[in-house]
Protein backbone atom coordinates (compact mmCIF):
# COMPACT_ATOMS: atom_id res chain seq x y z
CA UNK A 1 0.00 0.00 0.00
CA UNK A 2 1.66 3.19 -1.43
CA UNK A 3 1.81 6.78 0.46
CA UNK A 4 2.62 7.42 4.27
CA UNK A 5 -1.05 9.10 4.70
CA UNK A 6 -3.65 6.70 3.38
CA UNK A 7 -6.72 7.96 4.39
CA UNK A 8 -8.24 11.51 4.43
CA UNK A 9 -11.41 12.53 6.36
CA UNK A 10 -14.69 13.34 3.90
CA UNK A 11 -12.87 11.74 0.76
CA UNK A 12 -14.56 9.40 -1.31
CA UNK A 13 -17.41 8.80 1.70
CA UNK A 14 -14.05 8.38 4.60
CA UNK A 15 -15.62 9.62 7.98
CA UNK A 16 -13.32 11.40 10.41
CA UNK A 17 -13.31 8.64 13.08
CA UNK A 18 -12.38 6.27 10.45
CA UNK A 19 -9.30 8.91 9.12
CA UNK A 20 -8.11 9.11 12.54
CA UNK A 21 -7.86 5.21 12.92
CA UNK A 22 -6.47 4.99 9.30
CA UNK A 23 -3.62 7.64 10.91
CA UNK A 24 -3.12 5.48 13.89
CA UNK A 25 -2.19 2.95 11.63
CA UNK A 26 -0.08 4.74 9.49
CA UNK A 27 1.77 6.06 11.86
CA UNK A 28 2.38 2.61 13.71
CA UNK A 29 3.78 0.62 10.16
CA UNK A 30 6.38 1.10 7.28
CA UNK A 31 4.01 3.63 6.27
CA UNK A 32 4.86 6.45 8.19
CA UNK A 33 8.91 5.18 7.90
CA UNK A 34 9.16 4.40 3.78
CA UNK A 35 6.02 5.94 2.82
CA UNK A 36 4.49 2.54 1.91
CA UNK A 37 3.74 -0.46 3.69
CA UNK A 38 3.11 -4.66 2.80
CA UNK A 39 -0.55 -5.74 3.01
CA UNK A 40 -0.01 -9.10 1.87
CA UNK A 41 2.18 -11.77 0.79
CA UNK A 42 1.20 -14.82 -0.70
CA UNK A 43 3.19 -18.33 -1.55
CA UNK A 44 5.69 -17.15 1.09
CA UNK A 45 9.04 -19.07 0.97
CA UNK A 46 9.45 -21.54 4.26
CA UNK A 47 11.90 -18.57 6.23
CA UNK A 48 8.81 -16.77 6.36
CA UNK A 49 5.99 -19.09 7.13
CA UNK A 50 8.40 -20.15 9.98
CA UNK A 51 7.98 -16.86 11.72
CA UNK A 52 4.71 -17.17 14.45
CA UNK A 53 3.05 -13.36 14.29
CA UNK A 54 1.45 -14.74 18.08
CA UNK A 55 5.11 -15.00 19.42
CA UNK A 56 4.82 -11.77 21.37
CA UNK A 57 0.72 -11.67 21.54
CA UNK A 58 -0.09 -14.88 22.95
CA UNK A 59 -3.03 -12.86 24.96
CA UNK A 60 -4.89 -12.57 21.74
CA UNK A 61 -5.26 -16.42 21.93
CA UNK A 62 -4.12 -18.87 18.60
CA UNK A 63 -7.60 -18.70 16.64
CA UNK A 64 -6.73 -18.40 12.76
CA UNK A 65 -8.69 -15.29 13.23
CA UNK A 66 -6.03 -13.79 15.58
CA UNK A 67 -2.98 -15.15 13.40
CA UNK A 68 -4.53 -13.22 10.38
CA UNK A 69 -4.26 -10.10 12.66
CA UNK A 70 -1.30 -10.55 13.96
CA UNK A 71 0.32 -11.36 10.43
CA UNK A 72 -1.00 -8.32 8.99
CA UNK A 73 0.49 -6.11 11.92
CA UNK A 74 3.75 -7.98 11.54
CA UNK A 75 3.74 -7.50 7.76
CA UNK A 76 3.09 -3.98 8.00
CA UNK A 77 5.46 -3.46 10.16
CA UNK A 78 8.53 -4.67 7.77
CA UNK A 79 10.94 -2.26 6.50
CA UNK A 80 11.69 -2.57 2.56
CA UNK A 81 14.86 -4.83 3.20
CA UNK A 82 13.27 -7.28 5.28
CA UNK A 83 9.76 -7.48 2.80
CA UNK A 84 12.11 -7.91 -0.31
CA UNK A 85 14.54 -10.09 1.22
CA UNK A 86 11.42 -12.76 1.67
CA UNK A 87 10.16 -11.92 -1.69
CA UNK A 88 13.22 -12.55 -3.79
CA UNK A 89 14.07 -15.55 -1.30
CA UNK A 90 14.49 -18.82 -3.83
CA UNK A 91 17.13 -20.55 -1.34
CA UNK A 92 14.52 -23.13 -0.41
CA UNK A 93 11.98 -23.84 -2.63
CA UNK A 94 11.46 -24.48 -5.63
CA UNK A 95 14.31 -26.95 -5.09
CA UNK A 96 17.88 -26.30 -6.03
CA UNK A 97 18.65 -28.39 -9.26
CA UNK A 98 22.18 -30.84 -9.70
CA UNK A 99 25.09 -29.59 -11.73
CA UNK A 100 24.23 -31.99 -14.54
CA UNK A 101 21.24 -30.05 -14.98
CA UNK A 102 22.70 -26.73 -15.47
CA UNK A 103 23.33 -27.40 -19.22
CA UNK A 104 19.26 -27.77 -19.75
CA UNK A 105 17.74 -25.59 -16.94
CA UNK A 106 18.52 -22.10 -14.94
CA UNK A 107 19.20 -22.29 -11.63
CA UNK A 108 17.53 -20.68 -8.95
CA UNK A 109 19.79 -17.64 -8.44
CA UNK A 110 19.74 -16.92 -11.97
CA UNK A 111 16.47 -16.94 -12.51
CA UNK A 112 15.84 -14.86 -9.68
CA UNK A 113 18.38 -12.38 -10.87
CA UNK A 114 16.29 -11.78 -13.90
CA UNK A 115 13.63 -11.43 -11.91
CA UNK A 116 14.92 -8.62 -9.88
CA UNK A 117 16.10 -6.96 -12.94
CA UNK A 118 12.69 -6.56 -14.40
CA UNK A 119 11.07 -5.94 -11.22
CA UNK A 120 13.70 -3.02 -11.09
CA UNK A 121 12.62 -1.63 -14.85
CA UNK A 122 9.71 -1.89 -14.18
CA UNK A 123 9.83 0.13 -10.94
CA UNK A 124 11.59 2.72 -12.92
CA UNK A 125 8.77 3.29 -15.34
CA UNK A 126 6.13 3.34 -12.74
CA UNK A 127 8.42 6.10 -11.27
CA UNK A 128 9.21 8.05 -14.33
CA UNK A 129 5.12 7.98 -14.99
CA UNK A 130 4.30 9.44 -11.94
CA UNK A 131 6.94 12.28 -12.73
CA UNK A 132 5.99 12.83 -16.32
CA UNK A 133 1.77 13.39 -15.21
CA UNK A 134 0.75 16.45 -15.88
CA UNK A 135 -2.00 16.46 -13.09
CA UNK A 136 -1.48 15.61 -9.36
CA UNK A 137 -3.49 12.40 -8.67
CA UNK A 138 -5.08 11.51 -5.31
CA UNK A 139 -4.52 8.55 -4.89
CA UNK A 140 -5.12 7.17 -1.42
CA UNK A 141 -4.38 3.98 -0.40
CA UNK A 142 -3.52 2.70 -3.97
CA UNK A 143 -1.64 -0.31 -3.80
CA UNK A 144 1.01 -1.73 -6.15
CA UNK A 145 1.65 -5.65 -7.08
CA UNK A 146 5.23 -7.73 -7.61
CA UNK A 147 5.31 -10.92 -8.34
CA UNK A 148 6.62 -13.70 -10.14
CA UNK A 149 6.16 -17.37 -10.77
CA UNK A 150 8.27 -19.30 -8.20
CA UNK A 151 6.84 -22.66 -7.95
CA UNK A 152 9.72 -23.68 -10.35
CA UNK A 153 12.67 -22.92 -12.75
CA UNK A 154 12.45 -21.98 -16.09
CA UNK A 155 14.42 -24.04 -19.28
CA UNK A 156 17.43 -22.05 -20.22
CA UNK A 157 16.55 -22.37 -23.80
CA UNK A 158 13.31 -20.34 -22.45
CA UNK A 159 14.07 -16.63 -24.03
CA UNK A 160 14.24 -13.92 -21.29
CA UNK A 161 12.05 -11.74 -23.04
CA UNK A 162 9.28 -14.12 -21.85
CA UNK A 163 9.99 -14.98 -18.08
CA UNK A 164 11.03 -11.08 -18.15
CA UNK A 165 6.89 -10.43 -19.73
CA UNK A 166 6.07 -13.34 -16.95
CA UNK A 167 6.87 -10.99 -13.86
CA UNK A 168 4.18 -8.61 -12.76
CA UNK A 169 4.28 -5.17 -11.02
CA UNK A 170 1.25 -3.64 -11.47
CA UNK A 171 -0.70 -0.63 -10.23
CA UNK A 172 -4.19 -1.54 -8.48
CA UNK A 173 -6.71 -0.75 -6.05
CA UNK A 174 -8.72 2.64 -6.70
CA UNK A 175 -11.67 2.07 -4.20
CA UNK A 176 -10.72 5.63 -2.78
CA UNK A 177 -9.11 7.52 -5.77
CA UNK A 178 -9.66 9.79 -8.65
CA UNK A 179 -8.15 10.39 -12.04
CA UNK A 180 -7.64 13.84 -12.31
CA UNK A 181 -6.63 15.47 -15.49
CA UNK A 182 -5.57 18.96 -16.43
CA UNK A 183 -8.90 20.74 -17.34
CA UNK A 184 -10.80 19.34 -13.96
CA UNK A 185 -7.34 20.99 -11.75
CA UNK A 186 -7.50 24.10 -13.02
CA UNK A 187 -11.54 23.78 -12.09
CA UNK A 188 -10.54 23.65 -8.66
CA UNK A 189 -9.91 25.66 -5.78
CA UNK A 190 -6.61 26.34 -4.92
CA UNK A 191 -7.05 24.49 -1.13
CA UNK A 192 -7.67 21.83 -3.23
CA UNK A 193 -5.47 21.91 -5.76
CA UNK A 194 -2.76 21.97 -3.05
CA UNK A 195 -4.72 19.10 -1.45
CA UNK A 196 -3.90 17.17 -4.52
CA UNK A 197 -0.64 17.94 -4.93
CA UNK A 198 0.30 16.83 -1.39
CA UNK A 199 -1.26 13.29 -1.65
CA UNK A 200 -0.10 13.33 -5.19
CA UNK A 201 3.82 13.99 -3.16
CA UNK A 202 2.91 11.04 -0.86
CA UNK A 203 2.41 8.52 -3.85
CA UNK A 204 5.26 9.59 -6.00
CA UNK A 205 7.50 9.29 -2.82
CA UNK A 206 6.44 6.27 -1.98
CA UNK A 207 7.18 4.60 -5.60
CA UNK A 208 10.64 6.37 -5.26
CA UNK A 209 11.54 4.75 -1.84
CA UNK A 210 10.09 1.61 -2.97
CA UNK A 211 12.68 1.24 -6.12
CA UNK A 212 15.34 2.47 -4.18
CA UNK A 213 14.80 -0.40 -1.61
CA UNK A 214 14.65 -2.49 -4.92
CA UNK A 215 17.66 -1.56 -6.47
CA UNK A 216 19.44 -0.99 -3.04
CA UNK A 217 18.95 -4.79 -3.07
CA UNK A 218 19.60 -5.86 -6.63
CA UNK A 219 23.06 -3.74 -6.45
CA UNK A 220 23.91 -5.38 -3.01
CA UNK A 221 23.21 -9.17 -4.76
CA UNK A 222 24.98 -8.85 -7.94
CA UNK A 223 26.66 -5.08 -8.06
CA UNK A 224 30.48 -6.68 -7.73
CA UNK A 225 32.33 -6.94 -9.98
CA UNK A 226 34.86 -8.90 -8.66
CA UNK A 227 34.95 -12.35 -6.22
CA UNK A 228 33.10 -11.90 -3.03
CA UNK A 229 35.86 -12.70 -0.59
CA UNK A 230 34.41 -12.21 3.16
CA UNK A 231 31.00 -12.33 4.37
CA UNK A 232 29.40 -11.15 7.37
CA UNK A 233 26.64 -13.43 9.03
CA UNK A 234 24.64 -11.08 11.71
CA UNK A 235 22.44 -13.92 13.82
CA UNK A 236 19.01 -12.42 15.30
CA UNK A 237 16.30 -13.86 17.27
CA UNK A 238 12.77 -13.64 15.75
CA UNK A 239 10.14 -10.80 17.49
CA UNK A 240 6.67 -10.96 15.84
CA UNK A 241 6.05 -6.61 17.45
CA UNK A 242 9.10 -5.55 17.88
CA UNK A 243 12.89 -5.08 16.86
CA UNK A 244 14.80 -8.63 16.42
CA UNK A 245 17.39 -8.90 18.80
CA UNK A 246 20.60 -9.19 17.81
CA UNK A 247 22.48 -13.08 19.26
CA UNK A 248 25.86 -12.46 17.85
CA UNK A 249 27.86 -12.50 14.40
CA UNK A 250 30.57 -14.53 12.76
CA UNK A 251 32.99 -13.59 9.69
CA UNK A 252 33.61 -16.46 6.89
CA UNK A 253 36.08 -16.50 4.53
CA UNK A 254 34.30 -17.67 0.84
CA UNK A 255 36.15 -20.37 -0.34
CA UNK A 256 34.80 -24.41 -0.35
CA UNK A 257 34.65 -25.49 2.76
CA UNK A 258 33.32 -28.82 3.97
CA UNK A 259 30.41 -28.66 6.81
CA UNK A 260 32.45 -26.99 9.80
CA UNK A 261 31.17 -24.60 12.96
CA UNK A 262 32.06 -21.76 13.63
CA UNK A 263 31.54 -19.51 17.03
CA UNK A 264 29.74 -16.41 17.61
CA UNK A 265 30.89 -13.52 18.80
CA UNK A 266 29.26 -10.09 19.81
CA UNK A 267 29.77 -6.58 18.42
CA UNK A 268 33.04 -6.25 21.23
CA UNK A 269 34.41 -9.85 19.98
CA UNK A 270 33.60 -11.22 22.57
CA UNK A 271 32.50 -15.34 22.75
CA UNK A 272 28.65 -15.63 22.94
CA UNK A 273 27.39 -17.92 25.25
CA UNK A 274 23.88 -18.86 26.34
CA UNK A 275 21.40 -20.88 28.02
CA UNK A 276 21.24 -21.52 31.61
CA UNK A 277 24.96 -23.71 30.99
CA UNK A 278 26.47 -20.71 29.12
CA UNK A 279 27.72 -23.17 26.24
CA UNK A 280 28.99 -21.42 23.30
CA UNK A 281 26.38 -20.41 20.79
CA UNK A 282 27.64 -21.50 17.03
CA UNK A 283 26.70 -21.54 13.44
CA UNK A 284 27.31 -24.63 11.35
CA UNK A 285 28.03 -23.70 7.54
CA UNK A 286 29.37 -25.36 4.01
CA UNK A 287 29.88 -23.25 1.45
CA UNK A 288 30.68 -24.55 -2.40
CA UNK A 289 31.98 -23.19 -5.97
CA UNK A 290 29.13 -23.49 -8.63
CA UNK A 291 30.07 -23.12 -12.37
CA UNK A 292 27.58 -21.48 -14.53
CA UNK A 293 27.27 -22.03 -18.10
CA UNK A 294 29.20 -19.74 -20.75
CA UNK A 295 25.50 -18.02 -21.52
CA UNK A 296 24.79 -17.16 -17.90
CA UNK A 297 23.98 -13.80 -16.72
CA UNK A 298 25.63 -14.11 -13.62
Amino acid sequence: KIGQQTASAGWQGKSRLGAMRQALVDSNTNSREEGFRLEGFDSPPPALVSMDPLLDVSMLGRSMKARKRALRIMFQRMAAQDMLRYFFDLHQMPEDIADEQLASMLSPAEYLEIVHNEVVCRLIQLSLACRLTLAPQKWIGSSVALGFDCGRVPARSQPEEEIRRSVRVNIFDWGRSELNTMETHMDLTVAEQQDRAQFWGYYADGIDRLLHGTLCAYWGRYGSTAKWKQVEVYVYDFDSMTDSDFIGQVSLTLRPTEETTAQLTDQEGWQVRGGWRGQPASLTYRTEWRNFPEDSRL
